[in-house]
């Protein structure tokens, strides 16, 4: 599938050191004449915003109020990281006081061991990973400390998730107890068993092993059906930055275990063709059946086709290891646990009728789609 001038570019700086012949290539595109808007609205709902004003500052191959637009998002990105920094490590010196060891994941903390500046990854929410048996107390101690819990929806949250959400007027924070749900049956005492130690802001902090950090990645990529864009880079700088301490063979492994080398595997080859990530040369020459018709969905969710994210998810289920998982998965689609039946249609806990929408969802669940379908097509049309 051809890209777009606009997408080439996109691919081309969303990379935190973007070769001389990149940056030449950029040049040759831009003078063969682009749609800079385009090129904005592709870089904000792609999360990349930041990059292209790191590559692109200082030169002269786009228009003042372009590098404008850029620098925005890039200062907005270093102010809300900031904050979340300050609000993240405040929390992880609350759980330390109390006991309790905690692995901050993904988010403000990327930005920094990652791309090793504050702003170049903008983190949505606060992920911090617990053990399940300290679940109870890291909850009883974020309320204490004034943050915002909704009980009611707990029992859902434990029986089909695998995370608590807490907030307060400025934060969301996530707290984990498994960092991968539904697709895979990973025990929660994986992501502890290796732990190492990363310096961040003068303190130090526990951090996932890099061959586990990335699996971790990996899972939300599949999760979120490969978009948007950051999600995919932050594989990539994970890739480049920790490329002579990853372990390629002991990541294969795992993945081998929890039925996720096929997934794997195509994620880090969409990367490399996509942002030139450093991947090793077995996995880059493992072929994918079917590789050509995933690329061109995950370009079309990426750039293109925001309108129809269900097909995308059931194509996805492919890349699951064996059938025997992609069957479950289609099952737990059809019949799910209730705590997520009542959180799909908006059952009040303890209502009689969830029984019904469980005889229904086969027929219901095609018209949800549809209306998520329609309701990102309103928000397309809206935004625009």
């Amino acid at each position: 599938m051809l890209l777009s001038n606009e997408e080439k570019i996109i691919c081309l700086l969303s990379r935190l050191k973007p070769s001389p012949k990149n940056i030449t290539r950029t040049q040759q595109i831009i003078t063969a004449g682009i749609d800079f808007e385009k090129l904005l609205h592709l870089a904000a709902t792609n999360g990349v915003s930041p990059l292209l004003y790191m590559n692109l500052r200082g030169s002269d191959i786009v228009p003042d109020d372009v590098t404008v637009n850029l620098r925005n998002a890039y200062l907005y990105s270093v102010a809300a990281n900031l904050k979340k920094s300050s609000a993240l490590l405040r929390l992880l010196a609350l759980l330390k006081k109390n006991g309790i060891p905690a692995i901050p994941v993904r988010g403000v903390l990327a930005s920094e061991l990652i791309f090793k500046n504050p702003g170049l990854y903008y983190g949505s929410d606060i992920d911090i990973l617990v053990k399940p048996s300290e679940l109870q107390d890291v909850k009883q101690i974020l309320i204490d400390a004034g943050y915002n819990y909704d009980e009611k929806s707990e029992k859902d949250m434990l029986s089909s998730h695998y995370h608590l959400v807490f907030y307060d007027s400025q934060h969301l924070v996530e707290i984990h107890w498994n960092l991968t749900k539904r697709y895979f049956d990973i025990p929660p005492k994986f992501w502890w068993e290796d732990t190492v130690t990363e310096q961040y802001q003068g303190q130090e902090i526990l951090c996932l092993s890099p061959e586990k950090y990335l699996m971790c990645l990996i899972f939300r990529l599949f999760s979120h059906m490969f978009k948007p864009l950051k999600f995919l880079v932050i594989v990539s700088e994970l890739c480049n930055t920790y490329s002579e301490n990853i372990d390629w063979s002991r990541f294969t492994r795992f993945t081998k275990s929890y039925g996720m080398e096929k997934l794997s595997t195509f994620s880090l080859k969409i990367s490399n063709e996509l942002l030139g990530t450093k991947v090793p040369d077995h996995i880059l020459n493992t072929k994918i059946v079917g590789y050509n018709l995933f690329k061109r969905s995950v370009i079309n969710q990426l750039f293109r086709d925001v309108s129809r994210p269900h097909m995308g998810k059931l194509l996805y289920t492919l890349l699951l290891d064996s059938t025997l998982q992609v069957c479950c998965y289609l099952i737990l689609r059809i019949f799910p646990k209730q705590g997520e039946l009542r959180r799909r249609y908006g059952i009040p806990e303890g209502s009689k009728s969830i029984f019904i929408y469980y005889a229904l969802n086969p027929i219901l669940l095609p018209f949800l789609i549809l209306r998520k379908r329609f309701d990102l097509r309103n928000g397309k049309t809206s935004s625009q």
